[in-house]
């Protein structure tokens, strides 16, 4: 599992050196970007907050930063959520993966930008899934907490009643980690 981490990295590194001195040559002043991106195609969509994306020839496991679906358990919200995230990003689109991190299970953590946009921010906005830096713990940059926000105040989706859906986080927590995220 590890190599094609390494061929990620490797890969993003070679691109970001050729890129910089391009730049260089030019008399450019070359700022790092803090996160690599690549262009990957999309192979399916596992869940609310999971896509399978083929890699360099292989097909990898995303799982989308800063968000959390409804749990499998929590029917219909999870469904739902992996509908409209199915509906955003159809198979076979190419995207580009923004990668933040590789989580404990082997997934890489990231973002996919379809057309320049990011893919969740209308799941968020319809109230599909919860935003969540408790994962990733680096999410300041994005605007997820605030159009969470916006669809808790409007009760969309997850907050159409009160109190909103149970956290899946809590309901992890809860069962002992018995519950997979």
């Amino acid at each position: 599992m590890q190599m094609p981490r390494l061929r990620f990295e490797a890969s993003a590194a070679l691109l970001m050196s050729g890129v910089l001195a391009s730049w260089s040559a030019f008399g450019g002043t070359v700022v790092a970007q803090p996160h690599p991106r690549q262009s990957v195609t999309v192979l399916a969509v596992n869940s609310g907050q999971e896509v399978l994306v083929d890699l360099g020839n292989q097909g990898r496991a995303v799982r989308l930063a800063c968000l959390q679906a409804p749990l499998a358990q929590q029917q219909p919200w999870a469904r739902l959520a992996t509908e409209q995230l199915q509906h955003v990003l159809p198979v076979g689109r190419e995207v580009i993966l923004e990668l933040r991190a590789r989580d404990v299970y082997g997934r890489l953590v990231g973002r996919l930008l379809l057309d320049n946009s990011d893919v969740v921010l209308p799941l968020l906005s319809q109230g599909a899934v919860f935003a969540y830096d408790g994962y990733l713990g680096r999410c300041d940059d994005l605007p997820y907490a605030t159009l969470e926000a916006q669809a808790q105040k409007a009760s969309l989706g997850i907050w159409g009643f009160k109190g909103g859906l149970e956290r899946p986080w809590d309901l992890i927590e809860a069962s002992g980690g018995g519950l997979a995220p």
